[in-house]
């Protein structure tokens, strides 16, 4: 198909993009992949058949649906994992009607994220997918996706006087605090709210 350098003016002729970042960002992929397939000098056959279906259709996604980012890192249901990377590795496809209407959430702030673990059985088995919805801190009870001492976990979190409350759905599992100080400082930050999941039988 030529050199790479062609190859990838025609993946943002069909994009309609101009940079690569901006090329990634309308793959569903991030600019680390662009620069390993350059690294590579080859750019996946798959990569131009979803270029061109996004020329054809202006989105993946049939009309009322949309793409949700899929973060493929490791998010730990157990004793955390480090997160080394939060690529956008594919999308998942869901009714705008049911996001918007059923959940009550705007699209823009969701994504989905797998989960490891055993520790929110049953409520969230090892292997589901939840949704998550961004947020900036949290004012309920509830079962979020947060970053603590460099580890990415979900939880059941709930307010105490001078904290926060760990809790596992898994009775194997001892409830922890996180202390005022700690939830204050730069090693906790919470990333989204779990609003919906879905898993295997």
């Amino acid at each position: 198909m030529g050199s790479f350098e062609e190859q990838l003016k025609e993946l943002k002729r069909l994009t309609n993009t101009a940079k690569n970042v901006d090329l990634a960002k309308a793959l569903g992929k991030s600019p680390k992949t662009i620069s390993n397939w350059k690294h590579r000098n080859h750019i996946p056959e798959d990569i131009f058949i979803k270029a061109r279906e996004l020329s054809q259709n202006g989105s993946l996604a049939p009309r009322g649906y949309l793409e949700l980012k899929f973060y493929d890192v490791e998010v730990s249901a157990g004793h955390g994992a480090l997160v080394e990377k939060e690529e956008e590795s594919s999308a998942m496809v869901f009714s705008e009607k049911f996001i918007r209407q059923e959940l009550g959430f705007n699209p823009n702030n969701i994504f989905l994220m797998p989960v490891r673990g055993d520790s929110m059985s049953p409520t969230l088995k090892n292997q589901s997918i939840v949704m998550v919805n961004r947020v900036d801190g949290f004012s309920t009870d509830g079962i979020y996706v947060f970053r603590f001492d460099g580890r990415l976990m979900v939880k059941r979190l709930q307010f105490l006087p001078n904290g926060i409350k760990v809790v596992s759905d898994n009775p194997s599992y001892e409830p922890w605090e996180v202390s005022k100080e700690d939830v204050q400082s730069a090693d906790f930050e919470i990333i989204g709210e779990v609003v919906w999941s879905g898993q295997r039988i």
